[in-house]
């Protein structure tokens, strides 16, 4: 199953025509955890296989160092699990220069597609030894949450933030409990950047 869709805040700057916004807010009634959107590229490991958003994408260039990390890692994963990540080795629009991996664990799904918890994602994280995305802020106020990446981060060193529920969320509620917050204008790479073999990388701790 490919990653589903993530709503806009209201608000959000980069979002689209084609971008769907979420003005319902009153799901996101309790804990909240804001995590760094990192600007790579969506991966889902599986026991099986690894693939992007789109099920019949194939492997780009980009993702031959994730590859390399799901086929010693997916023993690992439950059966019926899906690790959900961003592939980090190809500098895109943002270029990073301390990351902790070529895999940034987000969201894990359990054989019932349930996103897990987001305490039980860093757990889960450990255990496949894969590093999450950055934290921005946890609490229960969605407004300091959106102030969080502001006081963090800047529109040239960072594409938004996510903010989900730090509970378990089923995929039905997953448009209401995971929304983002992206910059103006947020992919600026040229078209021709996905044709390429010669792409510049991103740097690592």
């Amino acid at each position: 199953m490919k990653y589903p869709r993530t709503f806009h805040l209201p608000g959000s700057p980069g979002a689209t025509a084609d971008d769907r916004i979420q003005h319902d807010l009153s799901w996101l009634d309790g804990e909240l955890v804001v995590t760094e959107k990192m600007d790579g590229g969506n991966l889902t490991f599986t026991r099986d296989t690894m693939f992007a958003r789109s099920l019949d994408s194939g492997t780009h260039p980009w993702d031959r160092p994730a590859k390399a990390l799901w086929a010693m890692t997916a023993y690992r994963i439950p059966d019926d699990w899906r690790v959900c990540g961003e592939s980090m080795w190809a500098r895109r629009s943002v270029a990073y220069t301390d990351l902790p991996g070529v895999f940034l664990v987000f969201g894990i799904w359990d054989e019932t597609d349930t996103l897990l918890g987001w305490d039980d994602t860093v757990d889960w994280a450990r255990r496949l030894e894969l590093p999450v995305v950055p934290v921005l802020y946890r609490g229960g106020s969605l407004s300091e949450a959106r102030a969080a990446w502001a006081a963090q981060r800047t529109e040239d060193d960072s594409e938004g933030f996510v903010v989900r529920a730090t509970g378990r969320i089923p995929a039905s509620e997953f448009d209401h409990k995971v929304l983002k917050w992206v910059r103006p204008g947020h992919v600026r790479t040229p078209a021709s950047w996905r044709h390429r073999d010669d792409f510049p990388v991103n740097e690592f701790a």
